[in-house]
């Protein structure tokens, strides 16, 4: 027999004990035996709670009385014998929410611990505020995103991108999604939104979720579509994705476009102030005049402003000069790179360009993207519709740095 213990937040337990604490929002159940570890969770998720209802733009008092009972095991047998799993929940590896009850089964670190227990508590709050959580997708991208966090207790902020692998130990998705990456299996957007509805806790799953609809958020024009679709929470998942396609249908080429873009870049240190990209479905076709674009060392994929038709030929001639980082000193660059280091298997600050298209096929996987140097005076053929990036070859998370710009001219090729 387990003997359960109601303390207060700072109370003591002993190895092995089932202590109860509360906050505003939780009230945690759990057998950890670190205090400070127990009082951390309940202190994190009280700071959570008002950073969920900024995100989903709730009214000031919605969730004045949200309060989420959560269960944290180190010992989940031991929760079942006590009666705390009720036998309607399904066996679960990691996590699962059943309206205001969680139950996580606590990790080998405290940050996956935390990260778990935030993810569930999306979904209860969606529980609460909307009736229901979507479709998988979205239920677990919605999750993952708003449980991502850096820093702790009342210092918690979600929906960060992990810096690193050391800020998010046990996390994981990142290894899984570079393994898709590496074996051209990235799936496509319209795949992703047609997740089964069980994802039986597949990583790479949750991850490329979170993928979609951190980007669906991370743009002006897509963003209130995606708030808005919370209120279908309880609708079924082809009428949910029916209608968010409904909303998006002008601009879907579009957001494909991006999602191809954020693929084959996003990892640690992915930062969307430097990485959004600045496309749009008003981008005029090319007239075949003269163009002259600055690419930005300190920025992502920097597109050349207009659409290009399939059939075109054009002319490329990089130039200039870049300065990357400051330390040990700062490392002046051409468009050829610097090769005293490399990124990505290219010298650090290689001029690279890259097409996408816009056309609005959706396929079960992703197109990869091909990504070329641009080192030198070039003839390019078009051979689909498409818009034209370029971006200055740098580590994620190191392009702040980074100074200066180079020059492309890009001119109508004659046959």
């Amino acid at each position: 027999m387990f003997l359960i213990l109601v303390v207060g937040t700072f109370g003591q337990a002993s190895a092995g004990d089932i202590v109860q604490l509360s906050g505003k929002h939780i009230t945690l159940t759990t057998d950890i035996d670190d205090a400070s570890q127990r009082n951390d969770l309940v202190v994190s998720f009280d700071a959570a709670v008002p950073q969920w209802s900024s995100f989903w733009g709730l009214p000031d008092a919605a969730l004045q009385g949200f309060h989420v009972r959560a269960f944290v095991m180190e010992n989940k047998q031991a929760f079942g014998l006590a009666g705390h799993i009720p036998v309607s929940v399904p066996n679960f590896p990691y996590g699962y929410a059943l309206q205001d009850r969680v139950w996580v089964v606590a990790q080998k670190s405290e940050y996956y611990t935390r990260h778990l227990l935030l993810h569930e508590g999306v979904h209860a709050l969606a529980f609460d505020q909307f009736g229901g959580t979507g479709p998988s997708w979205f239920m677990e991208g919605t999750a993952e995103m708003l449980s991502v966090h850096s820093a702790q207790g009342d210092r918690t902020v979600i929906n960060q991108v992990p810096v690193d692998r050391d800020a998010v130990p046990y996390w994981g998705r990142f290894k899984v999604m570079d393994q898709s990456r590496q074996q051209d299996a990235i799936p496509s957007l319209a795949h992703v939104l047609g997740y089964p509805r069980d994802l039986q806790s597949d990583v790479e799953s949750y991850g490329w979720s979170w993928a979609a609809v951190m980007l669906l958020d991370r743009y002006q024009d897509t963003r209130p579509a995606l708030i808005a679709a919370a209120n279908n929470g309880k609708r079924s998942s082809a009428i949910f994705n029916n209608d968010l396609r409904r909303e998006l249908q002008r601009d879907w080429p579009l957001v494909k476009a991006r999602w191809q873009l954020m693929c084959h870049e996003l990892d640690y240190g992915f930062d969307w102030d430097r990485e959004r990209v600045d496309l749009s479905m008003n981008d005029q076709v090319w007239d075949g005049g003269d163009l002259h674009v600055q690419v930005k060392a300190d920025r992502g994929w920097q597109s050349i402003g207009v659409r290009l038709q399939a059939g075109t030929k054009i002319n490329v001639v990089p130039n200039g000069e870049c300065t990357l980082a400051n330390e040990p000193k700062p490392w002046k660059s051409h468009p050829s790179g610097v090769t005293v280091r490399y990124h990505g298997g290219r010298p650090l600050g290689q001029l690279l360009g890259c097409m996408v298209t816009d056309s609005s096929d959706d396929a079960k996987k992703l197109t990869p993207l091909k990504v070329a140097p641009i080192t030198r005076a070039s003839q390019v053929p078009i051979k689909q519709d498409c818009w034209l990036l370029f971006r200055v070859n740098d580590a994620l998370g190191e392009l702040a740095d980074n100074r200066g710009s180079y020059e492309v001219m890009i001119t109508q090729a004659k046959d």
